[in-house]
């Protein structure tokens, strides 16, 4: 049995109230863009897995740089500095994001695309009607068959283009020695290594800003040898351990060995392929897939490394090349106590002080702390995934805005308040469990790391700022960069002429189901009731199995799986209820829209004796309130399924 795809006879709506257009000089509207397939990318620039979607659709783009085929990005910001048109195209610059972006700070265009979570595309054929929305980042070669498709059937149908459209995109600028610098590190010798990710480039330099070690050519992919030919995609946090610099290459997913005494460059963790699932036990870190590694840290004979794309702490071993996990569960939220049980989100900074390991948890605005003797967890400062705040004082409340950097000093920690373009230093309160925090120096521009000096200065890269700085006794200084060679640009191996192989893609794309009435659920243990329905004359087959696997797409701080896959068998007939086990937190507001993504695999069959069987596979978007008083323990959801083929 096919699933059905989305009908697509819904009309998709125009992209007018942007508060303003990016990489273009006009705005653009969907009537103009008929005759192409159209790919809306929601994103939001903070999200780890928007930023995993962009080499995808970069990809698409010049797969189909000929056949009337956009992308357009539509920006809706989680955090209040992401609705700046301003910071918006400082991180178009630093992701090398190349398509129109559509300004969305009031999710106006949001809402009427009914769109749930970032990330979530949607696919408009050239007629103008909605193909598909999905959430969550898309297979390469899945998204690539299904525009292919698309683009036959307009072709067959007469409402293809016979060209791209007529649209002048702005070019990408870059006239600084560094092009968006993410961290810094000190070395044992007093030398800096700086993370030049918008040049995808690592350089180390003397206090002064004398560069004496380039790592990188500047072109963007991933090759080891000597640090004149090598390349990385935009690298971040760095250590030093045994002789050689760690590079935590965030968009290869891979940890890199700089090894500046041969000036050889090679990979010691990741196959720079994106990581799905993490490794259940102890591993070879270079057959381990990894998940954007951000920051790394060495305590004795480890390296802890920030996880981000998979929302954990891991360890790496580089003296025998072994891998594990070591906190987070992968779900995205904030919960401490023991490391195997604690949950995070995107942490993006590590900083080790007397066996505490300090952790900038960024999507909760949080800092944490691991003790590392004692394996457990505890928040410092940050509430959860949507409080965020600019402030001072206990640190009990929301005070920091995606904060990214961090550093443990003998009088608290030092905090890179990223989004609040401020340094803020955490100090212990007596009486108090959570401490204080105080702004010590503001006027940056989305700093993403900060180091101290043995001389007391502290060193921040000002990432949108292209800048490193030094700041002493309240007094900032800037440290001009020389002797860099000028970085290249583009990509390592350029794109060329593909085929996209027979990919299945009836299915991938869903659409997203009605909420029953005005229901919610309460806090508590519940369940979500997914009531399957085959067309007549049709049944599912009794005693076949049906294989569910679900994940929350949308506020997994509040909304939690007891079971995320599980089977059970068909009890035949042309109704199936198949029964998904939630816990809802309680929530601090009256009424929050969370998301379940499902997948269902089952077996249908006609009706009768020797009836045929056609397996299927369907993917449900379910939308779930969540509500802090009142509510039921279950949600009832109808499905219709499509009938079995010819």
């Amino acid at each position: 049995m096919k699933t059905r795809p989305a009908k697509g006879q819904n009309q998709a709506p125009e992209l007018d109230n942007a508060v303003a257009w990016l990489n273009v000089d006009r705005p653009i509207t969907m009537r103009e863009l008929r005759g192409s397939v159209v790919v809306l990318d929601f994103w939001t620039y903070c999200c780890i897995n928007c930023m995993h979607v962009l080499p995808t659709l970069r990809e698409i783009e010049h797969r189909h740089l000929d056949d009337p085929v956009i992308v357009i990005g539509v920006h809706s910001g989680k955090f209040n500095a992401e609705r700046d048109p301003d910071r918006i195209r400082e991180a178009i610059g630093r992701y090398g994001v190349e398509h129109p972006v559509a300004v969305d700070d009031d999710m106006t265009i949001w809402s009427r695309y009914g769109i749930r979570s970032w990330p979530s595309i949607v696919v408009v054929r050239p007629d103008g009607t909605i193909a598909a929305v999905a959430p969550g980042e898309p297979e390469l070669e899945v998204l690539d068959a299904f525009i292919t498709r698309e683009i036959a059937a307009a072709r067959a149908d007469g409402t293809l283009a016979t060209a791209p459209p007529d649209i002048d995109l702005a070019p990408l600028t870059d006239a600084t020695p560094l092009h968006y610098p993410g961290k810094i590190d000190l070395l044992p010798d007093g030398r800096l290594a700086i993370s030049d990710s918008g040049h995808h480039r690592v350089l180390i330099c003397e206090r002064d800003g004398e560069v004496v070690i380039t790592a990188g050519s500047g072109l963007r992919g991933w090759a080891d040898g000597p640090v004149d030919d090598a390349a990385f995609d935009d690298p971040q946090g760095m250590c030093w351990y045994g002789g050689a610099l760690y590079v935590a290459d965030t968009r290869n997913h891979a940890i890199r060995r700089v090894d500046v005494s041969s000036g050889q460059v090679t990979t010691v963790a990741g196959n720079t392929e994106l990581g799905v699932k993490p490794p259940a036990e102890r591993a070879a870190a270079t057959e381990v897939a990894l998940r954007s590694p951000w920051d790394l840290c060495p305590v004795g004979d480890v390296i802890y490394v920030a996880m981000a794309g998979s929302h954990q702490i891991w360890r790496f071993w580089p003296d025998d090349g072994q891998i594990d996990v070591y906190a987070g569960t992968g779900i995205e939220a904030l919960v401490d106590g023991e490391v195997e049980r604690s949950a995070w989100a995107q942490p993006s900074g590590l900083s080790e002080r007397d066996g505490i390991l300090y952790v900038a948890d960024s999507e909760t605005s949080a800092i944490r702390a691991i003790d590392l003797e004692q394996n457990t967890v505890r928040t410092l400062a940050g509430q959860g995934l949507f409080d965020f705040g600019d402030g001072e004082g206990e640190a009990d409340g929301p005070l920091l805005q995606h904060c990214l950097g961090v550093e443990a000093t003998a009088e608290g920690v030092l905090i890179a308040d990223t989004y609040n373009g401020k340094i803020k230093l955490w100090t212990p309160k007596e009486g108090s469990e959570f401490g204080a925090i105080e702004t010590v120096f503001e006027g940056l521009k989305e700093p993403a790391s900060v180091a101290l000096a043995s001389d007391g200065a502290w060193l921040v890269a000002d990432t949108n700022a292209h800048r490193i700085v030094e700041i002493v006794d309240g007094q900032l200084r800037q440290i001009n960069l020389r002797g860099a060679p000028p970085a290249l640009r583009g990509p390592l191996t350029p794109v060329s002429a593909h085929e996209p192989p027979p990919v299945p893609v009836e299915g991938w794309f869903t659409t997203l189901l009605k909420l029953p009435d005005d229901a919610g659920l309460k806090a508590g243990d519940g369940g979500v009731l997914l009531i399957l329905h085959t067309p007549e004359g049709t049944e599912l087959a009794e005693g076949s199995p049906i294989r569910v696997a679900a994940e929350v797409s949308r506020r997994s701080d509040l909304l939690m799986l007891v079971r995320p896959e599980f089977s059970l068998e068909a009890r035949g007939g042309p109704t199936q209820i198949i029964h998904v086990e939630v816990r809802v937190l309680s929530p601090p507001e009256p009424r929050i829209e969370a998301e379940l993504v499902v997948t269902l695999d089952y077996v249908a069959c006609e009706a009768g004796d020797g009836a045929k069987c056609t397996p299927g596979r369907l993917f449900v978007r379910v939308p779930v309130r969540l509500l802090s008083w009142g509510g039921k323990r279950q949600l009832e959801y109808g499905i219709e399924l499509a009938s079995v083929p010819d």
